[in-house]
């Protein structure tokens, strides 16, 4: 269900892929984008999960929001990475994940530009297509690639700038891809040896972190007294060396 639900989502944003798009600003932070696609894309996707599962809630990022009758939960992002979607650079998905009373139960990530659809089961391993996945293995930090993304110029989170400075002196290579989600699938693949990224909203980290601890790697959110929660994803090696830089920071 959530690979019918991901799928039906990127195929309305492949749709409207290239074409006029009307953007809007969300928020105060002037790159926090929407188009018409991701509402389109989002009603796609709750369209196919109400069709199979009408007692279950659904919340998606822009605006669905409706009750249900037990603990489980789909959480949509239908178009994640909108910024990149909508400048025509790559680098976006449509995610979904469910969630029951345990946390992530399901998850599915659909990269409409790559033909790639990532899977994720609790206990059932990751999977891209019919290749199951397992994260990349341990490194030195120094040899390490990282996909980071610390927030919007002036309006970073508080003390996420300090964070930022450690990060760049310690790991190897950074990356900034733009889709938090998107990276984390390609950490699960192995492509990416982890993932860093402060105050992620449910719908950019709830489908990637089941993908990458169904990859047998590690996925936590953590504060250590810091004014910014953060969240690591990687090989359990990399998750602890990221968070050691993270208390230095």
């Amino acid at each position: 269900m959530a690979r019918a639900a991901a799928l039906a989502a990127g195929a309305v944003a492949l749709r409207h892929h290239g074409g006029p798009l009307e953007i809007e600003v969300k928020s105060a932070i002037p790159t926090d984008v929407v188009t018409a696609a991701d509402r389109e894309a989002e009603a796609a996707a709750v369209a196919a999960i109400s069709a199979a599962r009408p007692a279950d809630a659904v919340f998606g990022e822009e605006g669905t929001d409706r009750a249900g009758e037990g603990d489980r939960r789909w959480v949509i992002d239908a178009i994640d990475g909108t910024l990149n979607y909508s400048h025509g650079i790559p680098g976006w998905c449509s995610a979904v994940v469910l969630t029951d009373g345990a946390g992530p139960l399901a998850c599915a990530v659909f990269d409409p530009e790559r033909a790639e659809l990532f899977g994720a089961a609790r206990g059932h391993g990751a999977w891209c297509g019919d290749r199951r996945l397992e994260v990349r293995g341990p490194a030195p930090l120094d040899r390490t690639t990282v996909a980071v993304q610390w927030g919007y110029g002036k309006l970073a989170l508080p003390g996420v700038r300090g964070v930022v400075d450690r990060i760049v002196d310690g790991v190897g290579a950074l990356r900034v891809p733009g889709s938090g989600t998107l990276e984390l699938t390609w950490v699960a693949a192995g492509r990416l040896h982890g993932w860093m990224q402060p105050d992620a909203a449910d719908w950019d980290w709830l489908p990637g972190a089941l993908l990458v601890r169904e990859a047998d790697g590690a996925a936590i959110t953590v504060d250590d007294g810091a004014p910014t929660r953060w969240s690591l994803a990687g090989h359990p090696d990399c998750v602890a060396d990221l968070r050691s830089l993270l208390r230095s920071a």
